[in-house]
């Protein structure tokens, strides 16, 4: 009976409308390969020119924490900035006061990996995440919370910025960042994630945070091996079953809940390995791609029915991208066809009232390597992709009667409305048809007659130049 209750539900979420149109959508922004290295500063002025508003990064704790191979714990007070490696905290520094010097801001993920001394007794091979210690994360996010408090002042230092938004745990549905994953049917893995967000939480609030915007989630968007589906995981995460009514299973730590205070849900609506399409639907009955977004939201709906979560919680995509071929041969799609499509991912996202934010993952490729990502809108040598402009100006053409609906954004607005020349060309070369004036955030929708052609638009920005969006028609998919 529970099976068939499942089946029911996951079809329910798969046929749910869109929600209505967004207007202000935040541009997040991750790269931590790049924006914590030394050529920080440059793709902080980048990323400030192309628009982006917050800069997404991972706080690992075995990247900070001393003796992360030890399976004794380290002496001292973990919870004290000054306990931790100067030059482990520096990458995280500049980054912060990059930023914060180009009006962009931070969303800070303390995560895993786990320090040996901070997990299970016996770890599988190649585990770094087993059973982590609630209490000791605690400690570190206390840590990350004091430095980052606008208060504190490193030895030799100046005051540090004030981070104010976070969220807690990278992807706790995959085994990789949260194991185990399952005993039988229970999906412990979400009792695991709940007790780190806990004290995550708790350690914000001992830093001086408690009144900051906490996210819960960061869920990668589909089951791979022995990790978890999103929609089974969150249901276990908020101790509700398939109607969103309380259940009580000591395993999973439901006998002790307490309702999860947050401002929002953020989630990664990628397909399995960030291959393109943008809409293509997921294998897994209880995956979250962009392309079965609508199941987020009712298994959001059924945590809130179950007192479990706020209502209505505002969704935060906080990681996103699309491979492509050149660099990688197996799982990348064409230049043209990833400008495309994420294109395609903001205006899906903009039709959805309930998202917040889109997100971008990488500025630059890892390299060559097939297996890591392969998502930057650069290649490793630094030379644009088309999706660097598409980013910039994204546009989405679709067909209403005989006519276009040109939709687009100009990014960088900055809080002004833009003047935007409309583009069509039908063969003999694009002609300006009309001009049209963006709201505040940069977002505009146009009709113009003819479904035939290409459309882009042309934008003068504040430096002087005119940038031009990717050439878009009503065939594009």
């Amino acid at each position: 009976m529970r099976k068939t209750l499942f089946v029911v539900l996951l079809a329910a979420l798969a046929i749910a409308p869109a929600a209505q149109a967004g207007t202000t959508q935040e541009s997040i922004f991750q790269d931590d390969n790049v924006l914590l290295s030394a050529g920080s500063g440059q793709a902080l002025t980048q990323l400030q020119g192309l628009g982006v508003n917050t800069i997404h990064t991972l706080v690992f704790w075995t990247r900070l924490a001393p003796n992360v191979d030890s399976k004794t714990k380290p002496s001292g007070d973990l919870t004290n900035p000054n306990t931790y490696s100067a030059a482990a905290w520096a990458p995280y520094d500049a980054l912060v006061r990059g930023a914060a010097a180009r009006g962009i801001q931070v969303l800070m993920t303390p995560t895993g990996f786990t320090p040996r001394w901070a997990e299970c007794k016996r770890p599988p091979t190649g585990i770094r995440n087993c059973t982590p210690n609630a209490k000791y994360f605690q400690d570190f996010v206390t840590a990350v919370g004091k430095r980052y408090s606008g208060t504190f002042t490193p030895p030799g230092g100046t005051t540090l910025p004030r981070v104010s938004r976070w969220s807690i745990w990278n992807e706790p549905d995959q085994i990789g960042w949260i194991y185990p994953q399952k005993k039988g049917s229970l999906v412990v893995g979400a009792k695991y994630y709940r007790d780190v967000f806990y004290a995550g939480q708790a350690g914000l609030k001992k830093s001086g945070h408690s009144r900051d915007k906490v996210l819960l989630g960061e869920t990668a968007p589909t089951a791979r091996g022995r990790s978890t589906d999103p929609t089974s995981f969150l249901l276990a995460l908020f101790c509700v079953n398939n109607k969103g009514k309380r259940i009580r299973t000591a395993a999973l730590g439901c006998n002790k809940f307490k309702k999860l205070k947050v401002a929002g849900y953020a989630h990664h609506p990628y397909n399995t390995s960030a291959i393109g399409p943008a809409l293509r639907k997921p294998k897994g009955k209880g995956d979250i791609t962009l392309a079965v977004i609508g199941r987020l939201k009712q298994v959001l709906a059924l945590g809130a029915k179950g007192r479990s979560i706020p209502r209505n919680l505002p969704v935060y995509f906080t990681e996103y991208g699309i491979q492509s071929n050149p660099p990688n041969p197996s799982y990348g799609v064409p230049l043209t066809k990833q400008a495309m499509w994420l294109n395609q991912m903001d205006f899906t996202a903009y039709n959805n009232k309930q998202v917040k934010a889109v997100s971008q993952y990488e500025l630059v490729d890892d390299g060559n390597d097939p297996s890591v990502f392969q998502t930057g809108l650069e290649f490793q040598n630094g030379s644009p992709k088309p999706s660097l402009d598409a980013y910039r100006l994204p546009i989405w053409v679709t067909r209403k009667g005989g006519s276009s609906s040109i939709w687009f954004w100009v990014r960088p607005a900055g809080g002004s409305a833009q003047t935007v020349q409309i583009q069509h060309d039908t063969g003999g070369g694009f002609q300006t048809v009309a001009t049209k004036t963006t709201n505040g955030r940069g977002f505009a929708k146009v009709s113009q007659s003819g479904t035939s052609g290409t459309w882009r638009i042309a934008w003068k920005g504040r430096d002087g130049n005119t940038y031009l969006s990717r050439s878009a028609s009503v065939n594009d998919r």
